[in-house]
């Protein structure tokens, strides 16, 4: 009768910690000896190299996942799970976890790496209950495109963090340096899920963290607290409004009396330059603005455009931009950013590229009004590799007749009774040729009242909605920034001076 003897090996590697006896890995090796016979040493040892590299691995590995139970037992007994913040990375682990993969997606295989709103909004609920309800509503905001813009949305989120700051309360063995910005993390994470940080965004991000890690230690929570957010309001009014007003007073040398000016969607800093020329200088001239499906952004410019007096508003789509070119005589194209890159790139919203090329070759120059916040150290070559997915639904036309004229009611009526009296002739034959067509992914069901409702039954059929796009530098003749007014070539100088201010 063979009985079992017990063996303790203690495994000692780089980055292991040597284990106390107690807590060793204990190995059961099949002896057909008697626990009372001597056992030879030659033999032990012998019994001891025997075993594989891969046993030790498994061994090894059980080990760690012992102590870490081991550990996570103690914390929850003591009450420090509940209790003790999570850190910033197992936060993006959640979420990553938590990705929603649904393979009816319809994204074009060309942008199948980018993420979609619904793998955002799908791991929203995990972290929901550590973050600031100014965060919270925040992000609602965004991802439903309340709040648009890279400059607003910059600022509503600093608006946000202040609030977080005011009500931030130290935990205990811990300081505010240290603990604020893995609470700040927190909330930064669940930012993302509504949308991508722009690029001003996350300047502004990296310049808070900086901030708090520079509070001094000696300082107390409360007065630290007052001392950040007057900061954040330093920074809002020097790298945000006062750097808009500068841009104005730069970029207003160009518009003069009856000049045609040319613009696309909304721009936060060229409609305070419109302004600034309309109301304080006292210009009088015409704005051409081009919009596009599907934020409709021009509209909201054009609305406040055409309540200043001394200005002209034409609103157009970007359907007649050639005709606008070749009619109206344009002097200028003002456009926006949402960054400029350090190779000389506009990295704006879809649209930008088509008018910036078309105003080219018109030969109309190109100006860019962007704050230097707004300039990354990135380096992009195309629209694919990085961008924003939207929801592909936004596209579709749902009513493309809002008023049907008696022609055209009269041919509808026609085709309808038409399509009711062969269906009425050979039931069977018309359902089958319906099911068919279904079944193979190239039918529309035109008795919806809507065109294209039913676009993810048809498999062949993808729906592309991304919101920025890349203008090559060529087609670009001045950027205009608070620290003057240079050619795109001259970006990377830009980035200097931001970084040597900051």
């Amino acid at each position: 009768m063979s009985e079992k003897e017990t063996k303790t090996i203690v495994l000692e590697g780089p980055g292991d910690v040597p284990q106390p006896p107690s807590e060793a890995i204990k190995v059961v090796l099949e002896s057909p000896k008697s626990p009372k016979s001597p056992r030879d040493p030659k033999e032990q040892a012998h019994e001891e190299r025997s075993l594989s590299n891969k046993e030790l691995k498994a061994m090894k590995k059980k080990a760690k996942a012992a102590k870490r139970a081991a550990a996570k037992e103690a914390d929850g007994q003591a009450g420090g799970s509940a209790n003790t913040p999570k850190t910033a990375s197992h936060i993006k682990k959640q979420i990553f976890s938590a990705k929603m993969k649904d393979n009816n997606m319809r994204t074009p295989p060309m942008f199948g790496h980018l993420e979609t709103r619904e793998e955002r909004i799908s791991a929203s609920p995990i972290i929901a209950s550590i973050i600031h309800p100014s965060v919270l509503s925040l992000t609602l905001k965004i991802s439903t495109y309340k709040i648009v813009g890279s400059t607003d949305r910059c600022m509503s989120m600093l608006d946000a963090f202040k609030d977080v700051i005011r009500s931030y309360e130290t935990p205990a063995g811990t300081s505010l340096q240290r603990n604020l910005t893995s609470h700040l993390s927190h909330q930064i994470e669940y930012l993302k899920t509504g949308r991508p940080l722009s690029i001003s965004m996350g300047n502004a991000i990296r310049w808070l963290k900086q901030r708090i890690s520079l509070v001094p230690i000696d300082l107390n929570d409360e007065d630290g607290k007052r001392m950040l957010v007057d900061e954040i309001d330093q920074f809002i009014k020097e790298k945000i409004l006062y750097s808009d007003r500068v841009i104005e007073e730069y970029a207003s040398k160009h518009i003069q009396n009856n000049s045609k000016i040319l613009t696309y969607a909304h721009s936060r800093v060229l409609f305070e330059l419109f302004k600034y020329c309309a109301v304080e200088q006292g210009k009088h001239f015409e704005i051409y603005i081009i919009d596009s499906k599907p934020l409709f952004e021009g509209r909201k410019l054009a609305k406040k455009l055409a309540k200043i007096e001394n200005i002209r508003c034409h609103y157009n789509m970007v359907n007649s931009l050639s005709s606008v070119l070749e009619k109206s005589n344009i002097d200028f194209c003002f456009l926006g950013a949402h960054s400029m890159l350090s190779n000389g790139r506009l990295y704006s919203r879809v649209g930008t590229a088509l008018v910036a090329m078309a105003s080219n070759h018109k030969n109309v120059p190109v100006l860019v009004c962007c704050e230097s916040i707004k300039f990354s150290d990135k380096v992009q070559l195309d629209s694919v590799t990085l961008n924003e997915l939207g929801d592909s639904n936004d596209l579709i036309n749902t009513r493309p007749f809002n008023k049907v004229g008696l022609n055209l009611q009269q041919y509808l009526n026609r085709l309808e009774r038409e399509k009711e009296e062969k269906a009425q002739k050979n039931p069977q034959k018309q359902n089958s040729k319906q099911q068919r067509a279904r079944n193979d992914g190239h039918g529309v069901d035109y008795e919806e009242d809507t065109v294209l409702s039913n676009w993810k039954d048809l498999k062949k059929l993808f729906i592309l909605n991304i919101l920025y796009d890349l203008t090559p530098p060529e087609y670009i003749q001045k950027v205009i920034t608070e620290l003057g007014a240079l050619p795109p070539s001259s970006v990377p100088v830009i980035l200097r001076e931001y970084k040597s201010i900051t």
